[in-house]
């Protein structure tokens, strides 16, 4: 995995984790509103979880626009190749089922329903727990100057 340049990214991870937090918001919002959260709004809110933990490697944005793009498996692998061993329980189950409607843009034409692998309340707390996960690093790391 390459993408490392001078020109990093590293200050976006923040604003990343930010509009993740966002989009785990409306999908639960949603939820109270239909019945159900939205499959669309977690599989973007993991996206952009598992992007700031590799900006915040050093990984630009432009690489992730070029090679992980919005496939979710992908990203997640890039993720635990950069170091991130921490990965909650729940996340590679819903990234098995989101990737591939996700990366093709079924989920975001409501194309499909898509089995949700965890209970609605499981799924929240995953994407919950992956950001604290990844803003903790990017804390701990910016406080110890790394």
């Amino acid at each position: 995995m390459t993408g490392r340049g001078r020109g990093t990214d590293r200050h976006l991870a923040a604003a990343f984790c930010d509009n993740a937090r966002s989009f785990r918001a409306m999908a639960r919002h949603q939820q109270v509103r239909c019945g159900s959260a939205s499959p669309y709004y977690l599989a973007i809110a993991i996206e952009l979880g598992l992007k700031a933990y590799l900006l915040h490697r050093g990984i630009t944005d432009q690489w992730n626009r070029d090679h992980v793009r919005h496939d979710l498996t992908k990203a997640l692998k890039c993720v635990r190749r950069a170091g991130l061993r921490d990965v909650p329980e729940g996340i590679h189950q819903l990234v098995e089922v989101l990737s591939p409607l996700y990366a093709s843009g079924a989920l975001s034409w409501d194309l499909a329903s898509p089995a949700m692998p965890l209970a609605q309340d499981a799924a929240d707390q995953a994407i919950s727990d992956l950001l604290a996960v990844v803003e903790s690093v990017i804390g701990q790391e910016r406080r110890s100057g790394g």
